[in-house]
């Protein structure tokens, strides 16, 4: 075997190692219960991730059960923690499976919403494209016939 082909397999197996961390590494469980600032009401971008802050008085009554029940309709979201107040989804990107966060919780008359990602520095929007489809979704629940 030459050098060139024994390089393209290590690479090549390194590349799966890689995806097979990605997805079957343990989530860092300490970020399914953080509730971190900004609390002003408003969308708030920061590297890698997103927190909204919506007053009640603009969404359903019930919005994180009803949150809930939207992000879980979305593709490759899952429930990891959920308690009276707070609730925490994982979602994974389709191909390679990267993992992002979503913690939501009510307080303050205010629903919050931090979405981020796990792995990486910069997620290119996808959590801040990802939280408008939900409060899109969300804000449109008493229009919709099926719910």
């Amino acid at each position: 075997m030459n050098l060139l082909t024994s390089v393209i397999l290590l690479v090549l197996f390194l590349a799966i190692l890689g995806i097979g961390w990605v997805r079957l590494a343990p989530l860092p469980v300490e970020r399914f219960s953080a509730r971190p600032g900004p609390d002003t009401p408003g969308r708030h971008v920061f590297p890698g991730g997103v927190k909204y802050v919506v007053p009640l008085k603009d969404l359903p009554e019930g919005a994180l059960d009803h949150l809930a029940w939207v992000a879980l309709e979305a593709p490759r979201s899952r429930l990891r923690q959920q308690s009276d107040d707070q609730i925490a989804i994982v979602t994974r990107t389709r191909r390679i499976g990267f993992p992002d966060i979503t913690v939501a919780w009510v307080a303050d008359d205010a629903l919050h919403i931090h979405a981020h990602l796990v792995y990486g520095r910069n997620d290119l929007g996808t959590n801040a494209a990802r939280i408008d489809r939900w409060l899109e979704k969300l804000r449109h629940l008493e229009e919709d016939d099926d719910y």
